[in-house]
Protein backbone atom coordinates (compact mmCIF):
# COMPACT_ATOMS: atom_id res chain seq x y z
CA UNK A 1 0.00 0.00 0.00
CA UNK A 2 1.26 3.35 -1.00
CA UNK A 3 1.27 6.30 1.26
CA UNK A 4 2.18 9.53 -0.65
CA UNK A 5 2.18 12.23 1.69
CA UNK A 6 2.45 16.07 -0.31
CA UNK A 7 3.53 19.45 0.63
CA UNK A 8 0.51 20.86 2.12
CA UNK A 9 0.11 21.30 5.68
CA UNK A 10 -3.35 21.63 7.40
CA UNK A 11 -4.04 22.73 10.96
CA UNK A 12 -6.54 19.72 12.30
CA UNK A 13 -8.50 20.18 15.54
CA UNK A 14 -8.87 17.09 17.65
CA UNK A 15 -11.47 18.97 19.98
CA UNK A 16 -8.04 18.92 22.56
CA UNK A 17 -8.12 23.07 23.26
CA UNK A 18 -5.27 22.59 20.25
CA UNK A 19 -4.62 22.07 16.83
CA UNK A 20 -1.54 19.54 15.32
CA UNK A 21 -0.10 20.21 11.93
CA UNK A 22 -0.58 17.35 9.22
CA UNK A 23 1.00 16.85 6.18
CA UNK A 24 -2.19 15.98 3.98
CA UNK A 25 -1.96 12.27 3.05
CA UNK A 26 -3.12 10.59 -0.31
CA UNK A 27 -3.87 7.36 0.67
CA UNK A 28 -4.43 4.71 -1.44
CA UNK A 29 -7.36 1.92 -0.18
CA UNK A 30 -5.54 -1.03 1.98
CA UNK A 31 -6.07 -4.41 1.40
CA UNK A 32 -7.54 -5.34 5.09
CA UNK A 33 -7.69 -2.94 7.98
CA UNK A 34 -6.64 -4.15 11.91
CA UNK A 35 -8.38 -2.39 14.29
CA UNK A 36 -7.68 -1.84 18.33
CA UNK A 37 -10.97 -2.50 20.07
CA UNK A 38 -11.13 -1.44 23.45
CA UNK A 39 -11.14 2.91 23.11
CA UNK A 40 -11.15 2.59 19.34
CA UNK A 41 -14.38 0.48 18.24
CA UNK A 42 -16.00 0.15 21.62
CA UNK A 43 -16.44 3.00 24.09
CA UNK A 44 -15.12 0.54 27.15
CA UNK A 45 -11.91 2.37 27.74
CA UNK A 46 -13.75 4.83 30.23
CA UNK A 47 -16.08 2.33 31.79
CA UNK A 48 -12.72 0.42 32.83
CA UNK A 49 -11.15 3.94 34.30
CA UNK A 50 -14.47 4.37 36.25
CA UNK A 51 -14.12 0.70 37.48
CA UNK A 52 -10.72 1.01 38.29
CA UNK A 53 -11.34 4.16 40.31
CA UNK A 54 -14.27 2.56 42.41
CA UNK A 55 -12.40 -0.20 42.99
CA UNK A 56 -9.44 1.58 44.13
CA UNK A 57 -11.88 3.69 46.78
CA UNK A 58 -13.35 0.35 47.92
CA UNK A 59 -9.52 -1.06 48.78
CA UNK A 60 -9.11 2.86 51.03
CA UNK A 61 -6.80 3.31 47.92
CA UNK A 62 -8.23 6.00 46.24
CA UNK A 63 -4.91 8.10 46.07
CA UNK A 64 -4.10 5.66 43.81
CA UNK A 65 -7.32 6.46 41.23
CA UNK A 66 -4.85 8.67 39.05
CA UNK A 67 -2.68 5.74 38.28
CA UNK A 68 -5.07 4.29 35.48
CA UNK A 69 -3.03 5.72 32.44
CA UNK A 70 -0.62 3.16 33.37
CA UNK A 71 -2.68 0.18 32.60
CA UNK A 72 -4.13 1.01 29.33
CA UNK A 73 -2.87 -0.97 26.49
CA UNK A 74 -1.76 -3.44 28.22
CA UNK A 75 -2.49 -7.63 29.57
CA UNK A 76 -3.56 -8.59 32.19
CA UNK A 77 -0.40 -10.12 33.18
CA UNK A 78 1.16 -6.84 32.70
CA UNK A 79 -1.35 -4.95 34.60
CA UNK A 80 -1.08 -7.02 37.79
CA UNK A 81 2.97 -6.39 37.65
CA UNK A 82 2.00 -2.57 37.54
CA UNK A 83 0.01 -3.43 40.67
CA UNK A 84 2.68 -4.73 42.29
CA UNK A 85 4.39 -1.25 42.26
CA UNK A 86 1.39 0.72 42.54
CA UNK A 87 -0.84 -1.09 45.51
CA UNK A 88 0.18 -1.06 49.10
CA UNK A 89 1.73 -4.31 50.61
CA UNK A 90 -1.96 -5.09 52.46
CA UNK A 91 -4.08 -5.29 48.99
CA UNK A 92 -3.70 -8.88 48.10
CA UNK A 93 -3.32 -8.37 44.35
CA UNK A 94 -5.57 -11.10 42.75
CA UNK A 95 -7.99 -10.42 45.12
CA UNK A 96 -8.08 -6.48 43.70
CA UNK A 97 -7.49 -7.62 40.17
CA UNK A 98 -10.59 -9.58 40.38
CA UNK A 99 -12.96 -7.33 41.81
CA UNK A 100 -12.17 -4.50 39.73
CA UNK A 101 -12.41 -7.29 36.53
CA UNK A 102 -16.22 -8.22 37.98
CA UNK A 103 -17.60 -4.52 38.00
CA UNK A 104 -15.80 -4.00 35.19
CA UNK A 105 -17.70 -6.63 33.34
CA UNK A 106 -20.92 -5.99 35.35
CA UNK A 107 -21.15 -3.00 33.67
CA UNK A 108 -21.41 -4.52 30.09
CA UNK A 109 -22.99 -7.58 31.04
CA UNK A 110 -25.85 -6.53 29.02
CA UNK A 111 -24.93 -3.63 26.82
CA UNK A 112 -21.54 -2.31 25.06
CA UNK A 113 -21.40 1.04 23.66
CA UNK A 114 -19.63 2.09 20.54
CA UNK A 115 -17.35 4.75 19.77
CA UNK A 116 -18.77 6.86 17.21
CA UNK A 117 -19.18 5.91 13.60
CA UNK A 118 -17.52 2.67 14.73
CA UNK A 119 -20.05 0.85 12.85
CA UNK A 120 -20.82 2.77 9.91
CA UNK A 121 -16.88 2.19 9.22
CA UNK A 122 -17.08 -1.34 9.27
CA UNK A 123 -19.85 -1.32 7.24
CA UNK A 124 -18.11 0.39 4.49
CA UNK A 125 -15.23 -1.47 4.70
CA UNK A 126 -17.64 -4.81 4.32
CA UNK A 127 -19.62 -2.84 1.21
CA UNK A 128 -15.67 -2.63 -0.61
CA UNK A 129 -14.95 -6.35 0.70
CA UNK A 130 -11.98 -5.35 2.80
CA UNK A 131 -10.62 -7.82 5.06
CA UNK A 132 -10.87 -6.57 8.88
CA UNK A 133 -9.20 -8.05 12.02
CA UNK A 134 -9.34 -7.01 15.53
CA UNK A 135 -6.16 -7.02 17.41
CA UNK A 136 -6.79 -6.64 21.24
CA UNK A 137 -4.97 -7.17 24.59
CA UNK A 138 -8.55 -8.43 26.01
CA UNK A 139 -8.53 -12.01 26.28
CA UNK A 140 -10.32 -13.51 22.91
CA UNK A 141 -13.28 -14.73 24.51
CA UNK A 142 -13.93 -11.65 26.44
CA UNK A 143 -13.17 -10.06 23.12
CA UNK A 144 -15.57 -11.60 21.09
CA UNK A 145 -18.27 -11.35 23.62
CA UNK A 146 -17.74 -7.45 23.82
CA UNK A 147 -17.69 -7.25 19.85
CA UNK A 148 -20.94 -9.68 19.80
CA UNK A 149 -22.67 -7.47 22.23
CA UNK A 150 -21.46 -4.57 20.03
CA UNK A 151 -23.42 -5.68 16.94
CA UNK A 152 -19.76 -5.47 15.44
CA UNK A 153 -18.22 -9.19 15.60
CA UNK A 154 -20.00 -10.27 12.32
CA UNK A 155 -17.66 -8.10 10.78
CA UNK A 156 -14.70 -9.48 11.83
CA UNK A 157 -12.84 -12.00 9.80
CA UNK A 158 -10.31 -12.58 12.85
CA UNK A 159 -10.28 -11.49 16.44
CA UNK A 160 -7.00 -11.74 18.08
CA UNK A 161 -6.61 -11.83 21.76
CA UNK A 162 -3.81 -11.21 24.23
CA UNK A 163 -4.09 -14.32 24.71
CA UNK A 164 -3.13 -15.70 21.64
CA UNK A 165 0.66 -14.39 21.80
CA UNK A 166 3.54 -13.99 24.32
CA UNK A 167 4.10 -10.62 24.33
CA UNK A 168 1.44 -7.87 24.24
CA UNK A 169 1.92 -4.52 22.91
CA UNK A 170 3.85 -2.68 22.42
CA UNK A 171 5.30 -5.74 20.87
CA UNK A 172 4.38 -6.07 17.64
CA UNK A 173 3.15 -9.72 18.00
CA UNK A 174 -0.35 -9.20 18.02
CA UNK A 175 -0.76 -6.99 14.91
CA UNK A 176 1.85 -10.04 13.10
CA UNK A 177 -0.54 -12.50 14.03
CA UNK A 178 -3.86 -10.45 13.18
CA UNK A 179 -2.34 -9.69 9.76
CA UNK A 180 -1.47 -13.21 9.35
CA UNK A 181 -4.78 -13.84 10.18
CA UNK A 182 -6.31 -12.53 6.90
CA UNK A 183 -3.59 -13.43 4.94
CA UNK A 184 -2.33 -9.21 4.41
CA UNK A 185 1.49 -8.77 4.50
CA UNK A 186 1.92 -6.00 7.17
CA UNK A 187 2.99 -3.42 4.90
CA UNK A 188 -0.55 -3.66 3.23
CA UNK A 189 -2.80 -3.07 5.81
CA UNK A 190 -4.06 -0.12 7.55
CA UNK A 191 -4.16 -0.03 11.75
CA UNK A 192 -6.54 2.25 13.99
CA UNK A 193 -5.29 2.44 17.07
CA UNK A 194 -5.97 5.17 20.54
CA UNK A 195 -3.19 4.14 22.53
CA UNK A 196 0.89 4.67 22.50
CA UNK A 197 1.82 1.09 23.30
CA UNK A 198 -0.49 0.30 19.66
CA UNK A 199 0.85 2.65 17.78
CA UNK A 200 4.18 1.22 18.86
CA UNK A 201 3.05 -2.09 18.38
CA UNK A 202 1.46 -1.69 14.82
CA UNK A 203 4.56 0.57 13.73
CA UNK A 204 7.16 -2.32 14.76
CA UNK A 205 4.87 -4.43 12.96
CA UNK A 206 5.12 -3.12 9.70
CA UNK A 207 1.92 -1.29 9.14
CA UNK A 208 0.82 2.17 9.01
CA UNK A 209 -1.39 3.02 11.70
CA UNK A 210 -3.89 5.97 12.37
CA UNK A 211 -4.07 7.13 15.91
CA UNK A 212 -7.75 8.06 17.30
CA UNK A 213 -6.86 9.80 20.74
CA UNK A 214 -8.80 8.38 23.24
CA UNK A 215 -7.58 8.95 26.78
CA UNK A 216 -4.36 9.35 25.37
CA UNK A 217 -4.04 12.79 23.46
CA UNK A 218 -2.13 13.18 20.75
CA UNK A 219 1.74 13.93 21.72
CA UNK A 220 4.97 14.25 19.50
CA UNK A 221 5.52 9.70 19.61
CA UNK A 222 1.97 9.96 18.05
CA UNK A 223 2.44 12.75 15.27
CA UNK A 224 6.37 11.05 14.27
CA UNK A 225 5.08 7.46 14.47
CA UNK A 226 1.33 7.83 13.07
CA UNK A 227 0.42 8.59 9.18
CA UNK A 228 -3.05 10.54 10.38
CA UNK A 229 -4.43 11.75 13.65
CA UNK A 230 -8.13 12.07 13.85
CA UNK A 231 -10.83 13.43 16.39
CA UNK A 232 -12.61 10.05 15.12
CA UNK A 233 -13.14 7.54 12.94
CA UNK A 234 -15.24 9.31 10.44
CA UNK A 235 -12.93 12.09 10.57
CA UNK A 236 -10.30 9.78 9.84
CA UNK A 237 -12.17 8.29 6.80
CA UNK A 238 -12.96 11.68 5.58
CA UNK A 239 -8.87 12.54 5.62
CA UNK A 240 -8.45 8.79 4.02
CA UNK A 241 -10.83 9.66 0.99
CA UNK A 242 -13.40 6.78 2.23
CA UNK A 243 -17.57 7.78 1.71
CA UNK A 244 -18.74 6.85 4.64
CA UNK A 245 -21.12 9.74 4.08
CA UNK A 246 -22.92 6.57 1.78
CA UNK A 247 -23.77 4.76 4.24
CA UNK A 248 -26.87 4.29 6.32
CA UNK A 249 -26.72 7.45 8.85
CA UNK A 250 -27.93 5.51 11.69
CA UNK A 251 -25.20 3.06 11.57
CA UNK A 252 -22.61 4.80 13.79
Amino acid sequence: MAFIATEEIISYDHGLSQSYPLTVLVIMIPQAVIFDMDGLLIDTEKVSMATFQDTCHSYQAAHLAGQYHQLIGRNQTEQQAIFADILPDHIDIQRFDKDWRDLFLDQLRYHVPLKPHARMLCQWLKSVSLPMAVATSTQTAKAEAFLERAGLYEFMDAVIGGDQVQHGKPAPDLYIKAADAIACPPGHALAFEDTYQGIEAAHAAGIAVVHIPDLMPANDFTRQHAVLIADNLSMAAEQLGWPLENMDAKAT
